[in-house]
């Protein structure tokens, strides 16, 4: 196995590569959120099939729906309204969390580096 410089430069590039799948996680639900707004979709009725989105899409829309802020009906997809303002404010949360986490673990390897 290699030395510390192998262990290093594997750490950072883990830490990139978790930032890179939740930045890529989050990009796809606003994209998704985009797409139902857009639609006007906040009621059943007005809801867009949820056969007519890619896998991907789909995947957003069931994380979503855990997560309270959309709704699935009938095969029908749309936003819950009253679950909005509390939904931005756990997003943003957590990405501010997470870019905290990533920073701190940059520095503390930086830090690892330095005092070799």
């Amino acid at each position: 196995m290699g030395g510390r410089g192998f262990t290093t430069a594997l750490l950072l590039i883990l830490i990139a590569l978790a930032c890179l799948a939740g930045m890529r996680r989050l990009e796809r639900d606003r994209r998704f959120m985009a797409r139902l707004r857009a639609a006007r979709a906040f009621d059943p009725q007005s809801g867009l099939p949820l056969g007519s989105f890619s896998q991907d899409d789909q995947d957003s829309a069931a994380g979503l729906a855990q997560a309270g802020v959309v709704a699935i009906e009938g095969n029908r997809c749309y936003i819950v309204q009253s679950q909005l303002t509390m939904f931005r404010r756990k997003r943003t949360r957590v990405v501010l969390t997470g870019a905290l986490t990533s920073a701190l673990l940059a520095v503390l390897v930086a830090i690892l580096i330095l005092r070799r």
